[in-house]
């Protein structure tokens, strides 16, 4: 039986501490790589960095409740 695979469409964010500070690097399917200009103090100002790059983080009060 063969199976028909699907091209992986999404890309893959990390976020990293260095030395330096925060940074985000980005794989994308065609396998080119992005990184932030510079490191950040913070991972959530790499984070913010990133959501202008493209990144597709839930804001706190978008988050899905539960019901628990």
């Amino acid at each position: 039986m063969t199976r028909n695979h699907t091209p992986e469409r999404r890309s893959t964010w990390n976020f990293v501490i260095t030395d330096d500070g925060w940074l985000w690097t980005l794989s994308r399917p065609d396998g080119r790589e992005e990184r932030a200009d510079t490191t950040f103090k913070t991972l959530k100002q790499a984070a913010d960095d990133a959501i202008n790059h493209g990144y597709g983080a839930w804001k706190h009060d978008e988050r899905r409740k539960s019901d628990y």
